[in-house]
């Protein structure tokens, strides 16, 4: 700022300057045109002389004086709807699992929507590879370290356990497959 300054003293001589003057832009629909600021502020306190004028005899009602008038007197701002054991007894448990699960199927289906609209062969096979990698990373390596757990399990609880867990990777592999020849069909 200063360096334009600099420069604009070094072209024209401040003597020379022109001396600025109060422009303001005057309308002519403006309600205010033509009065000067002490004939608006007169104005105005005219009106708010009459507007009080209606309302005389209220004002002579004595007022409260500030201090809380919430209609509950010991409402906390922990206090709330949510807090409540009514509302809490209508949550489920968050599942995070099922949650993570949903995110990839979602992903899946992006992938294979993005497959069926792309046209050059190349990108289609980058699309796949994402696809395979995304199940293989998301369930494949699970589920053989499950297989290699299950082998190794010694008790039949333990075996069962981990049996629900394969089955289920293999269901979730089936259902991202399922959704992969839904959204992006093979070329005929």
């Amino acid at each position: 700022m200063n360096r334009q300054k600099e420069l604009c003293e070094y072209f024209i001589p401040e003597e020379e300057l022109p001396v600025t003057a109060g422009i303001r832009i005057i309308r002519q629909n403006d309600p205010d045109y033509g009065l000067s600021d002490d004939e608006i502020a007169d104005r105005d306190e005219f009106i708010r002389c009459h507007l009080a004028r209606e309302y005389e005899l209220l004002m002579m009602l004595p007022a409260k004086t500030a201090g809380n008038d919430f209609f509950v007197s010991d409402f906390h701002v922990s206090d709330s709807a949510f807090n409540t054991v009514d509302f809490q007894r209508t949550l489920k448990p968050f599942d995070k699992y099922g949650y993570a699960m949903q995110k990839i199927m979602e992903r899946v289906k992006a992938l294979a929507i993005l497959h069926s609209s792309i046209s050059r062969e190349e990108g289609r096979q980058n699309i796949v590879r994402r696809f395979d990698s995304l199940i293989e990373f998301e369930f494949r390596e699970p589920l053989f370290s499950h297989i290699d757990r299950f082998k190794a399990a010694k008790t039949d609880e333990h075996k069962e356990r981990l049996k629900r867990k394969i089955g289920d990777l293999n269901r979730r592999i089936l259902e991202a497959r399922k959704t992969w020849e839904r959204y992006a069909p093979i070329d005929v």
